[in-house]
């Protein structure tokens, strides 16, 4: 039986398998947040492991965002 992903692992995953550096994943993640966009600094706490302390979960909301801008402008083959 496999683990349950957590929304931090399906971020990880999204980034991973987009091919892009974590600057330009970021770009897609923020896209239609305006003021309400991250920091390099967030987003790469989003992706640490839960065992560091820089590590900060990711809400549903947000991973349904991201799901949906990677979806929407990233092509994969």
């Amino acid at each position: 039986m496999n683990p349950v992903k957590t929304n931090n692992d399906r971020l990880r995953e999204l980034v991973d398998t987009s091919g892009l550096s974590q600057l330009a994943a970021l770009a897609v993640f923020n896209i239609g947040l305006g003021p309400a966009a991250y920091s390099i600094n967030t987003f790469k706490a989003f992706l640490v492991r839960a065992d560091s302390p820089k590590f900060r979960p990711l809400k549903d909301e947000l991973l349904a965002h991201a799901e949906k801008n990677f979806k929407q402008h990233i092509k994969t083959s």
